[in-house]
């Protein structure tokens, strides 16, 4: 088993990426992000990263963190689709990134 990390900047172009890798039968762990630069830079008076508003309203920050668990070989098929719908983060700003899990227990 795989795990693959996708970090988006978050926009219309990134939620459809989302919604069309779920109607390719793919799923994750959606999270909203922030980078350290921004949140310090910005809201230097708060001591949190996000509040509680931004979890009731359901808004994304800054950006989308997606984290897949994968067998072996489905890896490079996530990886090519997300390429694919990014234009290889050309269009859609981000990166990922995977790594062995060295140790898995339940099921997907």
């Amino acid at each position: 088993m795989k795990e693959l990390y996708l970090i988006l900047k978050s926009s219309p172009q990134a939620y459809r990426t989302l919604e069309e890798l779920k109607a390719e039968g793919f799923n994750a762990t959606v999270l909203s992000a922030e980078s350290l630069r921004h949140a310090v830079d910005y809201y230097p008076e708060e001591h949190h990263f996000f509040t509680l508003r931004q979890y009731e309203k359901q808004e994304m920050l800054e950006s989308i963190l997606c984290l897949f668990v994968l067998p072996d070989d489905r890896v490079e098929t996530v990886k090519n689709t997300i390429r694919g719908y990014t234009n290889n983060f050309k269009d859609i700003k981000g990166f990922m990134y995977s790594r062995a899990i060295e140790d898995y227990e339940g099921s997907l």
